[in-house]
């Protein structure tokens, strides 16, 4: 079945506004493992694979206590009584009222992990810190990589928490690092909670929240991937989707198509009903008129936190119905999968051996890159169909080798995984550092407005590899005076060195200088297209510090 079939299908069922969808889809409730009869089940996220549940249990009477402040934890420190008091307090703080027991507390909250047997999640796992702690803990979304989640709230080392989200990614021996926060700029939310969906080629975000220009309750409002972990300003997405009422929970489909939410304005059933809508052409601005499914999904009690599985067809959501919130699903089509699975390792191009490092994904000629972080030298992910995809591999003490270029039809299914594997170069003196094309002022050393991107490329560059010294190098062509050449030549390299020492705030011990004039040119001067060829700066590598790269090379 072709993708446009299996979305035609989904599109019938997702729209149907008759008794008989009621009779032809059953909704599940899932396993007495996941949902329990005294506690709240919510959030339920499903990995790119479907092989896995992350969802959010509250107020349970077994959660993860460590509780940090200046660096110590207080639930090993402190004695249990007095913890348990302290923890109170800061509850009672998140909350603005009293909180009596915080066991049973709504900021009780841990993620716990379903894991699929042959034909059931059947395996339960409820992680440790840095992934659980005594504060509130919740996946709200996957990230394009296969390895990486998006949890609520910021946390620092040292103890703390603020409002905002952060990324958390699983390492190869199954533990989690400590989150890292997502720089959303301008970032607040005067509501007491906040959801957010990644879409599934990493460009943008869409948030539930509350701000100054809400048009009620909570809004969706949506965010673009900047690059390097930069976010956009939050847009509000207009009254067409938002209400005087509350609009939360949403999540886009796999195909950035359809987007689900849940709201409690005016036509539900009762409490919060779940709605979707169609993304019109290509950009994030234009949708179809919300639509809210009807019984047996939606009933008088809150359903809520709609999660669109396309690799199994089912819809997961939470729903109030059997008086505590339970996590069900319905089947509302066939299984397809709308992304590519694809894998392979990070190599040392001299010695064929793994490298620990990144893989960096993308459209081509987009301005931000998805990163996966390996730290085995295997990778794992998946790439979305009917658009052209780059992948490069960077590690520190190593330059990128050839990328990969990949590029699957949107009409067709591919189950199987693709391997590619990505080369790296160790970096070595002498080495050349690329650098996009650098523009003069005419027989002058002035560097052209339009030539600043390359120049923050390269800064940014020798910021990331700080074991790096390099020498700047400039050339001319052989038109003119051997000693303005050669002087020229000079000027310009020391142009280049004193924007990255001024302006960009590189360390000037790192970076020297030297001119050639026309004395090494990449071509003969016969003609113009051959003397620009000859016009150019070039960066090498000088010296690699040892201790500096071995401290790179141990972040994560």
């Amino acid at each position: 079945m072709t993708v446009q079939k299996f979305l035609l299908v989904i599109a019938a069922a997702l729209f149907c506004q008759t008794v008989s969808f009621a009779q032809k889809y059953k909704v599940e409730k899932l396993s007495e493992l996941i949902n329990t009869s005294n506690y709240d089940e919510i959030s339920p996220v499903v990995s790119i694979d479907g092989n896995r549940i992350y969802f959010t249990r509250v107020g349970y009477h077994t959660y993860r206590q460590t509780l940090i402040e200046n660096g110590d934890d207080l639930s090993k420190s402190m004695e249990q009584s007095k913890f348990r008091t302290y923890l109170r307090s800061i509850y009672s703080k998140l909350a603005n009222h009293s909180v009596l027991n915080p066991e049973t507390s709504g900021f009780n909250q841990d993620i716990w992990i379903a894991l699929r047997g042959e034909e059931r999640f059947d395996k339960i796992t409820h992680p440790n810190y840095p992934l659980n702690n005594a504060l509130p803990n919740s996946v709200c979304s996957l990230t394009p990589s296969a390895n990486e989640v998006i949890v609520i709230n910021q946390f620092m080392e040292e103890g703390g928490m603020k409002k905002g989200f952060s990324l958390v990614r699983q390492e190869s021996d199954g533990s989690w690092t400590f989150p890292s926060p997502l720089q959303i700029n301008n970032y607040h939310n005067s509501g007491p909670d906040v959801s957010m969906t990644m879409s599934h080629d990493g460009s943008a975000i869409i948030l539930a929240m509350k701000r100054a220009d809400s048009y009620g309750d909570t809004d969706l409002y949506i965010s673009y991937n900047l690059g390097d972990n930069q976010w956009s300003e939050p847009v509000n997405m207009g009254k067409h989707i938002n209400s005087p009422f509350r609009e939360t929970t949403p999540f886009i489909s796999a195909d950035n198509s359809t987007l689900f939410f849940s709201s409690n304005r005016h036509g539900t059933l009762g409490g919060n009903d779940i709605f979707l809508m169609k993304r019109k052409g290509n950009d994030w601005t234009s949708w179809t008129r919300p639509k809210r499914f009807i019984s047996p999904i939606n009933t008088r009690y809150d359903e809520s936190q709609p999660y669109f599985d396309m690799s199994s067809g089912y819809l997961y959501f939470t729903s109030k119905r059997d008086g505590t919130s339970d996590i069900f699903k319905v089947k509302l089509g066939p299984p397809i999968p709308i992304g590519v699975s694809i894998k392979g390792r990070i190599i040392n191009s001299k010695t064929g051996k793994l490298v620990e490092g990144k893989v960096l994904s993308g459209k081509l000629g987009s301005k931000f890159r998805n990163t996966f972080v390996s730290d085995d030298g295997h990778y794992h992910m998946i790439v979305p169909k009917g658009v052209q995809y780059e992948l490069a591999a960077s590690a520190p003490g190593y330059t990128s080798g050839k990328g990969q270029s990949l590029y699957f039809d949107r009409n067709h299914v591919f189950y199987k995984t693709y391997k590619y594997d990505l080369y790296v170069d160790p970096m070595e003196p002498g080495m050349q550092v690329e650098v996009d094309p650098i523009f003069f002022q005419q027989s002058k050393p002035t560097v052209l407005e339009q030539s600043y991107p390359a120049l923050d490329k390269l800064a940014k560059y020798l910021s990331d590899n700080s074991h790096l010294y390099v020498r700047i190098e400039g050339h001319t062509d052989n038109q003119g005076d051997q000693e303005a050449l050669q002087k020229l030549s000079e000027e310009r390299a020391l142009a280049i060195k004193d924007y990255l020492v001024y302006k960009k705030r590189l360390n000037p011990v790192r970076i020297e200088t030297a001119g050639y004039g026309p004395n090494r040119p990449l071509t003969d001067n016969s003609s113009e297209e051959n003397r620009a060829q000859n016009r150019r700066v070039e960066v090498r590598i000088t010296h690699i510090d040892p201790v500096m790269l071995g401290l790179q090379g141990g972040k994560k």
